[in-house]
């Protein structure tokens, strides 16, 4: 048994349980933290298979993200747990994400069990949203006020006989939205004033308007200052397209550019890309996929500000594309000052060392090779 009656540092916590395996009992009168900590240390799980009771008598915050294990919606259990142990409980802010044995009505009979008068006179609220419709026994479960949560994933795949749609409010705190919904509907969105950062999971269908308008009525686009797109199958021209009413964007994440060799001038000549060429703020390029010469020099183009750019190249190409960033004559890539090459092997980091100084591309630079990435910057 372990009994702290005094105050104890969180950040010493992780430390003591790791050197008792074996601890039945544990009770801690008042729990500690910094509030810097839990953005700089990374905590690992710990198994204590034999801790039988543990009570934190002053506890008045509870944040709780988990997978998996179906007992975290056994809402009787929390109810007894907070009345015997919890006393002074105000905030029970939960995030779970699970299914229950491939049987969607047993999932959504355990999560009313949430709507009991307990839950309501505390003014503890909670929604669920779906991955798939297809698997409506899969759900994310959570507490619809966000007390300050940055970070917010929308799903939303409904199952119109099972799930009941509950209106969240206070979402001001949101400053990053990641949607992971292949289709949306526009009865079921909420309102993001604060958001900056946008990921996009897939390319989304909507039922009845454009994406950018289905977006807009989510968050406000202008305000956005990173982009991230992880869709495959996301047309670039559509992309350029939301990049019009992105005018702030400072960063810009693709994971695939969907755009085919023969339609790279009739994609310059388009009145988007025109529109965006001359009026985006974009900085911070990051390609997750290997960009031809052709390409590359679309893309500059289209983004003239560039000054960080990441991508992956074919071996062949490397020194064309690396002497057509670096040309004194090009001043679209003006700004340019830092080239990250990704995936790439080794004995690139010499041949692009030689192939510098024997052009006479730069004069001064620093030039690195780390895991499996080659860095230049200058």
């Amino acid at each position: 048994s372990l009994i702290i009656n005094g105050r104890f540092p969180f950040k010493s916590l992780n430390n003591v349980l790791c050197c008792l395996p074996k601890l039945r009992h544990l009770s801690i009168n008042a729990l500690i933290h910094c509030r810097d900590y839990f953005e700089i240390q990374e905590l690992f799980p710990i198994k204590l298979k034999y801790l039988k009771y543990i009570f934190f008598h002053n506890v008045q915050i509870l944040h709780l993200t988990t997978k998996y294990d179906e007992e975290y919606l056994n809402a009787k259990r929390w109810e007894d747990l907070i009345v015997s142990y919890k006393p002074y409980l105000c905030v029970f802010d939960i995030n779970h994400q699970n299914s229950i044995l491939n049987n969607n009505l047993i999932y959504h009979d355990s999560i009313k069990q949430f709507d009991s008068s307990f839950w309501i006179k505390k003014n503890w609220f909670f929604t669920h949203q779906h991955d798939w419709t297809k698997h409506l026994d899969i759900g994310i479960f959570y507490s619809t006020d966000p007390y300050r949560r940055k970070d917010y994933g929308f799903h939303w795949e409904i199952d119109e006989e099972n799930c009941s749609h509950f209106q969240e409010i206070n979402l001001n705190s949101v400053q990053h939205v990641s949607i992971y919904s292949r289709q949306i509907t526009n009865i079921y969105l909420n309102y993001f004033p604060n958001v900056t950062q946008l990921t996009i999971k897939h390319y989304f269908q909507t039922s009845d308007d454009s994406i950018i308008t289905t977006l807009n009525h989510m968050i406000p686009l202008v305000q956005l200052k990173k982009l991230t797109i992880g869709s495959y199958n996301f047309p670039f021209e559509e992309i350029i397209k939301l990049l019009r009413f992105t005018p702030n964007l400072y960063a810009l994440k693709l994971n695939l550019l969907s755009m085919k060799e023969t339609n790279l001038q009739l994609i310059e000549q388009n009145e988007n890309f025109q529109y965006v060429s001359k009026t985006n703020k974009i900085k911070h390029l990051d390609l997750r996929e290997c960009c031809t010469l052709n390409q590359i020099q679309l893309i500059v183009k289209l983004f003239s500000q560039l000054e960080y750019l990441k991508t992956c190249m074919n071996r062949k190409e490397i020194g064309q594309i690396t002497k057509y960033l670096l040309s004194r004559n090009n001043n679209k890539t003006q700004h340019l000052f830092f080239l990250c090459i990704s995936e790439t092997s080794k004995i690139c980091l010499k041949e692009l060392n030689v192939l510098i100084k024997s052009e006479n591309l730069l004069n001064h630079y620093f030039i690195k090779f780390i895991n499996r990435d080659l860095y230049l910057w200058w």
